[in-house]
Formats: C-alpha cells, sequence, structure tokens
C-alpha cells in the first residue's frame, strides 16, 4: 500500500477535517525523485488533497504516503537531509552559521541558558551558533576540527578490510582521535552548557542514511558538539531544561502533539520553527499555518512570535514562535 487514508488530523487528532480552498501544487526537487523511485503516476500526487483541521488549523495531505513508504523516502530516497548537511558544512569550511537572523542573539541576551536541548536533527538550530560562542572564532580551527572528526568516525569502518589495513585504520583512528581532543581543549574559551537532542526515530525523520562522507549525522554532532542522544520514548518527565528547540522537525513525526506537549511540559521556554505556507508540498504529510499561534494560546501557552522580529530574509514562508506554559514571554529585541 502506498497511500494511506488518515481520518484524523495528524497533528492534534480532531475530525474536524475541511477540504482546502487551495489544491494547487507544482513538482520540485522531491517530488520528482519520489514519483521516479516509486514509479507513480500523475494521479496518485493528485489523489492527495489537502485538509485544514479546525481544530488547531494545521493543513495535512489526505491521503497520503503509508508508514512504510515514508521510511522508504527519509532513509532511501532522500536519506541525505541535505539543508542540514549545508549547515555543517558551510559553517566548518567557510565560517558561516545557519540563518536564523538576529535569533540567537536575541535568546542569549534574554534567556540564561545552562542546559539546551533540540529535536532530531542536529545542525538545523542554534547547535553551531553555541559551539561558536564557546570555542575561539579561527577557521583554521573549524576547518581542522571537523576534518578530525570525520576522519576519526570513518577511520571505524573496517568491514571486509584485510588485518593488516584493520591495525593501520585503528592507528589512524587514535592519531584522528587525539588531534581532535586536543585541539578543542586549545581552543575552548567559555564554559560549555549541557547539550542534548531527543531522537523519537519516527519514519518521517532522517535517520541511518543521513550521511556524508560515510559519517552519519548523529556520529558527527556527538563528537563535534558534545551532544547527549537520548530516545524520547524512554524518558521520564523529570528530564528538565531551560530551552528546547524544534526546527523544522516537528513535523517530520507521526507523534508531533505528544512532542510539543512534552517540550512544553519539561522546558521554560521552547522555540518552534516551521514553515506556515498555504500551499501543501506533496513530500510533506503536514504543515502548520499562521493561525496555529492562535491553537496554543488558546491552549493557555504563552507565545511571541519573533518571525518578523528577527531580521532574516526567508525564501518561503516560515515561523518562528517562542512560547511557555511557565513563564510570560517579556523578552528585549
Amino acid at each position: 500500500m502506498i497511500l494511506h487514508k488518515y481520518d484524523n488530523c495528524v497533528f492534534c487528532g480532531s475530525k474536524k477535517l475541511k477540504i482546502a480552498k487551495n489544491q494547487n501544487y507544482t513538482h520540485n526537487f522531491y517530488t520528482r525523485a519520489i514519483k521516479n523511485d516509486l514509479a507513480l503516476n500523475e494521479k496518485s500526487f493528485k489523489n492527495m488533497k489537502v485538509y485544514e483541521c479546525e481544530n488547531c488549523n494545521i493543513i495535512q495531505n489526505n491521503p497520503w504516503f503509508s508508514k512504510e513508504i515514508s521510511f522508504k523516502i527519509f532513509n532511501q530516497i532522500y536519506g541525505q537531509h541535505n539543508r542540514n548537511w549545508s549547515n555543517v558544512i558551510n559553517f566548518f569550511q567557510n565560517g558561516i552559521k545557519p540563518n536564523h537572523g538576529k535569533l540567537f542573539d536575541i535568546i542569549d541576551k534574554n534567556i540564561k541558558i545552562k542546559n539546551y536541548c533540540e529535536f532530531n536533527v542536529p545542525f538545523m538550530g542554534l547547535m553551531i551558533h553555541y559551539f561558536s560562542k564557546e570555542y575561539k572564532k579561527n577557521l583554521e580551527f573549524y576547518k581542522n576540527v571537523f576534518y578530525y572528526s570525520l576522519k576519526y568516525l570513518s577511520s571505524r569502518q573496517v568491514a571486509g578490510i584485510k588485518n593488516i589495513s584493520r591495525d593501520k585504520k585503528q592507528s589512524d583512528a587514535k592519531k584522528y582521535f587525539s588531534k581532535l581532543c586536543s585541539l578543542k581543549k586549545k581552543y575552548l574559551s567559555k564554559k560549555k552548557i549541557k547539550k542534548s537532542i531527543v531522537i523519537d526515530n519516527s519514519y518521517l525523520s532522517w535517520l541511518y542514511n543521513d550521511n556524508y562522507n560515510s559519517v552519519n549525522s548523529r556520529s558527527l554532532a556527538s563528537e563535534l558538539f558534545d551532544i547527549k542522544f537520548e530516545d524520547f520514548n524512554l524518558l521520564k518527565n523529570s528530564k528538565k531544561y531551560d530551552l528546547f528547540g524544534i526546527f523544522h522537525t516537528l513535523d517530520h513525526t507521526h507523534q508531533p502533539k505528544k512532542i510539543l506537549d512534552y517540550a512544553l511540559n519539561n522546558s521554560k521556554y521552547v522555540l518552534l520553527y516551521c514553515h506556515s505556507h498555504e500551499n501543501l508540498e506533496k513530500q510533506h504529510l503536514f504543515s502548520f499555518t499562521d493561525k496555529f499561534i492562535s491553537y496554543l494560546k488558546k491552549n493557555k501557552v504563552f507565545c511571541k512570535d519573533l518571525t518578523f522580529e528577527i531580521a532574516k530574509e526567508f525564501k518561503s514562508k516560515e515561523t518562528y514562535i517562542l512560547c511557555s506554559k511557565f513563564n510570560e514571554i517579556k523578552i528585549k529585541i
């Protein structure tokens, strides 16, 4: 089964779904590959109608790909998270941080962060910004620490290699790891905050094939940023964070409300960055809209829309929302 019918809102579970007025779509880089690799005809895409939830105001394709097919899309057809890797390569090769406008400066000035967490993807949010703050700004250091991290991790790959070559790999791994540790110790300039990534391994997320030079993004992030990865399905509500960032990942899980509720219940502040356009592309199960903030406020969540406060030029319609269940949001821009 390629397409699956969703009877309820995939975010809040409501049955209050109404057909959207805008059913227009055009193929893009991703859908052309999906169409080709799955041998789909145009009728399959036309059958995906856009619905809006009258309760939480998200929009969703229905029917859409089954879990089995969505796993194939995000692990085989487009297993590498291109934007995620572009961010990390652009920083460590050119010193250019991910474009979030003035967001990091605003957060850094207004919220005292000792324990920071993000959801599912390591290079889409503020992890690179914190790395830049914690280590001396030196492009040669950036290039070297990235190179040694990649070489160390790839040198551990010894399947199918003769014993004499394995010994060489082992020696190389020791050398690269030593240089990596030495560099990080030399250029560390400020005390590091506690950083973690909560993962849920959803079939809508990039997992095993999110690789660059044979190295997975999560493995690289662990070495570069000293990040602790935690399985969402094993977490208890005793975990506490100062800030929980969700950067274009809440629409890449099959349990988005559960994830957002966990973040809101366990963090002083939650930073939500998401698509908010009305033209829902066919590679996405659902998307948030500008009206989603009204749903949050209706559910007694304090919200501050930062979209037009961060001085960022947008290539597509997106939203930045700082929210909290515990603190009325008063920040200086």
